[in-house]
């Protein structure tokens, strides 16, 4: 009987042990392709509280990014040129600034005249969520909240990536003229 009560108890402990590591497996989980873009509220540059979850209808663009990225310098303008051409047919770029103070963001984003959102991470936070391991990381989202992809490092220095990712969700001046 003490041999297996002793046995209940270790396949007991083995069973709770396997499951509690798999319950917290899934719940950090990071983000995937065709999975849900994980929810975060955070304020940006001017004050403004954003929220994957208000924001669901639009195509975003995820960026994380800092001043020291020197991709950065030369991508966010390609990426502003497309958000002002595209914003009211509801595309959004969240370009979350990850840890640096309001005032280097502001900095930046002003010498460059960017016009798109800039949430700020101070702590990282946001950024530990989406697994970010790189500057810039992007994460295009449809208009349902899935990720439809995951670009790291340098890609936006052509226009045509960017253009390419995006006429999935919009048509361009010149389609639209040959309709």
């Amino acid at each position: 009987m003490l041999k297996f009560l002793k046995f209940f108890f270790i396949g007991l402990l083995f069973f709770l042990v396997v499951f509690a590591c798999k319950e917290k497996a899934e719940k950090t989980s990071l983000p995937k392709l065709g999975a849900a873009a994980i929810d975060f509220n955070c304020q940006d540059l001017e004050g403004q509280t954003w929220s994957l979850d208000k924001i669901k209808g639009k195509v975003v663009l995820l960026r994380f990014w800092a001043d020291w990225c020197p991709y950065c310098r030369y991508e966010m303008p390609v990426i502003d040129k497309y958000y002002r051409k595209l914003k009211r047919e509801g595309f959004l770029v969240l370009a979350v600034n990850v840890k640096q103070s309001a005032q280097v963001a502001e900095s930046f984003t002003a010498q460059l005249d960017i016009t798109f959102p800039i949430p700020l991470d101070p702590d990282g936070e946001i950024a530990k969520r989406y697994g970010v391991y790189a500057i810039p990381t992007n994460f295009l989202i449809d208009r349902e909240g899935t990720i439809r992809e995951i670009l790291i490092g340098e890609v936006f220095r052509e226009e045509k990536v960017l253009r390419d990712l995006l006429k999935n969700y919009f048509l361009f001046q010149e389609e639209r003229d040959n309709l």
